[in-house]
């Protein structure tokens, strides 16, 4: 993941479960019209696997003949906006389907009945319950008002403004907007964004929807939801149908600017062209950018994992302040899980470093302490030059109570990943990673105890600087002398 990705996370206050699970219950609902003048809708419940409708009828007091009362398996709920159906599966009480059950007894007496229906989707608010059956009673009660909101999650974002967000903060190479290229019957002309998320990518609806859905997808709606697997570029997926439900059925695979959906419930393949932004023929250019910082001088620099997945190569720009060349590195080590990784400067051309004047601080740092990043975000509009920004330390934790990083007042922007945070005597105390959208300067930085477990997996272990010749000078002489052991990591 590079990091004009990562460092653009957002929340979305999104619900996992993708359905509301608690009750929507209806008590005593307007019905339009009926033809069961004796029998009355008391409840409509819709719980988390089933839908439930409880009937009262009076009991009929006759001595000339017993009444009774029977349900067919042919009865339905049906959603009087698209006409889709929902049968009957079973009567409460341990009550049968097909079975007469009487209804004689003294008069003003009550008898119950619940008829028992898959669960409903969300935003089904007007139905009808026929039987639709020529050899049964013919029950019918017609334009029933429910309450069953459209639970599934919203994103707020529009085709435009995530366009816009792109071209201001960077994109992957999966972000951005898609279209169904093989639209059928059972799977509509969708047009849809990827968009990065903290846990994988959210699924953004724009349009498409079929007609008869139409008018309960929103632009924005959240489609579903990608989170990876063990093989790159494939991801599990849950995905919200047309109707709203949920499905799992599915795994989601990504070639350069194709989106293949594989079905596993015998569905044909789906297929979906990138239409925004433009990946361009001739990537041979700069796929991400990030940067880095020195931590032994023969070359050995620290960085974030996501800046150099996937990197068929690494360069380094900035040695000895010459960013009008830069110098091939390596990866000796890296830990994906922590976000870290360890580049070698592996190029003829390089001379050595100073010796690192900075020290990697032994002891966690507590909340409310002055801290600094230095990096080279957003260089295609701010530049090369070095930028150094501040804050404190607002939580011992990250993203969620993650215990490896610390959360962050410094402003960042994506280019920033990789850079060291330090503190005021000027000791690095964590690596710059992530920020949260949607929080004012919330950002994260991963401890440096975590850099140190990856240092002692080096094939040669470094002597690290143990005398810190930064605690005695101002902070712009510190940024002074960091600036000589910062670096701009590209990768192609």
């Amino acid at each position: 993941m590079k990091s004009v990705n990562i460092l653009s996370l957002y929340f979305l206050f999104i619900f996992f479960s993708i359905i509301n699970v608690n009750a929507q219950t209806t008590n005593m609902p307007s019905v339009g019209s009926t033809n069961t003048p004796n029998g009355s809708i008391s409840k409509i419940e819709i719980l988390p696997n089933s839908t439930v409708v409880t009937l009262l009828y009076e009991k009929i007091h006759s001595n000339a003949y017993k009444p009774w009362i029977s349900f067919s398996p042919f009865i339905y709920i049906i959603d009087r906006a698209t006409n889709e159906k929902y049968k009957i599966t079973s009567l409460g009480n341990n009550m049968e389907l097909n079975t007469k059950y009487r209804i004689t007894d003294k008069k003003g007496s009550i008898y119950t009945f619940k008829m028992i229906f898959p669960k409903l989707p969300p935003a089904i608010e007007n139905i009808d319950i026929i039987e639709l059956s020529p050899q049964g009673k013919g029950f019918k009660w017609q334009n029933i008002g429910i309450h069953n909101p459209d639970t599934t999650p919203k994103s707020n974002w529009t085709e435009s403004s995530l366009k816009l967000y792109w071209q201001t903060n960077g994109s992957d190479l999966i972000e951005g907007v898609y279209e169904n290229a093989a639209p059928s019957p059972n799977s509509p002309k969708y047009r849809i964004a990827i968009q990065k998320s903290p846990i994988g990518y959210t699924i953004i609806y724009f349009s498409g929807a079929p007609s008869i859905q139409s008018s309960k997808w929103k632009e924005g709606d959240v489609k579903g939801y990608l989170t990876p697997t063990a093989k790159d570029n494939f991801y599990k997926v849950k995905w919200i149908l047309a109707n709203k439900t949920v499905s799992e059925d599915l795994y989601i695979t990504f070639d350069e600017a194709v989106m293949k959906i594989i079905w596993t419930d015998g569905s044909p393949e789906g297929l979906y062209l990138k239409l925004y932004p433009a990946i361009s023929s001739s990537s041979k250019g700069i796929a991400s950018s990030g940067t880095g910082f020195a931590i032994s001088s023969d070359g050995l620099i620290v960085t974030n994992y996501h800046v150099i997945e996937g990197a068929n190569s690494i360069s380094v720009k900035g040695i000895n302040n010459d960013f009008s060349s830069s110098l091939n590195a390596k990866v000796i080590v890296s830990d994906k899980n922590n976000d870290l990784a360890i580049i070698q400067i592996d190029d003829k051309n390089f001379t050595g470093l100073n010796k690192i004047p900075y020290t990697l601080k032994t002891t966690s740092s507590d909340v409310g302490e002055n801290v600094f990043a230095m990096g080279y975000p957003l260089r295609a509009t701010m530049g090369d030059e070095i930028k150094l920004t501040s804050g404190i330390i607002s939580s011992k934790t990250g993203f969620q109570g993650d215990i490896t990083s610390y959360q962050v007042s410094v402003p960042i922007q994506p280019g920033n990943s990789g850079g060291p945070l330090f503190d005021k005597s000027g000791s690095v105390i964590g690596v710059i990673n992530a920020k949260l959208r949607g929080g004012e300067n919330v950002s994260y930085a991963i401890k440096i105890s975590y850099l140190k477990n990856l240092i002692e997996l080096l094939p040669k272990v470094p002597i690290l600087n143990t005398t810190n010749q930064l605690s005695e000078v101002s902070l712009s002489d510190q940024a002074k002398i960091f600036n000589k052991f910062v670096y701009i990591i590209e990768t192609k």
